[in-house]
């Protein structure tokens, strides 16, 4: 009897050192887990914070282009209304001096 209750002994013992076995490998499995979602939760996140950058950048792109455009549209307005200003003037001289030589100049 007694090597009955040592063979289940060695039984539960090797039975318990097959669960550590198991346990430990299953740790090690988890912690490999976990590394690699941390490791592609990192390259997502770099990918996104690019991504992010660029679209920042494109967008800074368009504005600038936006903002360009409207200053062109506004200075080429102020020319077209200097340009007619000048011509108003000039007319307007060129009448007050013919006004004057008909009043000087009878």
């Amino acid at each position: 009897m007694e090597s009955g209750g040592e063979k289940l002994l060695q039984d539960l013992v090797s039975h318990e050192q097959n669960l550590v076995a198991k346990v430990d490998s299953a740790k090690a499995e988890a912690t490999k887990i976990v590394e690699e979602a941390g490791a592609e939760a990192q390259s997502l996140k770099e990918r996104a914070e690019e991504r992010g950058r660029a679209l920042v950048d494109e967008q800074a792109a368009k504005l600038n282009t936006a903002a360009a455009e409207a200053r062109e549209e506004i200075l080429t307005q102020a020319r077209a209304d200097v340009a007619a200003i000048e011509s108003r003037a000039e007319q307007n001289l060129q009448q007050a001096v013919k006004f004057l030589l008909e009043r000087v100049l009878p």
